[in-house]
């Protein structure tokens, strides 16, 4: 699917009024300074000409400005990032993305352009090894969840690691 085709189908399901405005690109501005790498283009695209959040797997996609949008519970999404920041041996360019539900996330690679996915989950695997990248791109996870798909993010198997 190409990205003129994800837009078109994430407009088409939050056609009922479910999806926030656009974000102001002041906002991504402000996220990409603080992350040091530029949003992955199709991202970029869906929070600037799509919506400001609520998209995605059960439309939880984090705001960049807001959190009053009934879609999430989280902060707007550049204080998500910061504090992600703050766990020892964090990539600072792994920005999260929405959460699933006990604790665990789905999270982006601002520093590849396709947008490599990461998961977290702490309830499979120790918390130096919770975090850890996925064999697809962002396009890939969001036609899953377009598709009806809502595969979790599914943790390594554990390593020789005590804790795992």
């Amino acid at each position: 699917m190409t990205d003129d085709e994800i837009i078109r189908r994430i407009r088409e399901q939050g056609s009922a009024g479910k999806l926030p405005p656009p974000a102001p690109p002041e906002a991504v501005v402000e996220l990409e300074a603080a992350v040091g790498h530029p949003l992955p283009p199709l991202l970029k695209r869906i929070y600037l000409e799509v919506a400001d959040g609520g998209f995605g797997r059960w439309n939880d996609a984090l705001s960049l400005t807001d959190t009053t949008y009934s879609f999430s519970d989280s902060d707007r999404l550049l204080e998500e990032y910061s504090g992600w920041c703050e766990r020892p041996n964090y990539p600072s360019s792994v920005v999260p993305l929405l959460t699933w539900g006990c604790a665990i996330w789905s999270l982006v690679d601002y520093s590849s352009p396709e947008g490599r996915m990461w998961g977290w989950d702490p309830n499979a695997r120790c918390l130096d090894h919770a975090l850890f990248p996925e064999g697809f791109t962002l396009a890939q996870r969001i036609c899953g969840w377009l598709d009806g798909r809502e595969d979790f993010p599914k943790a390594p198997a554990p390593t020789d690691c005590p804790e795992c």
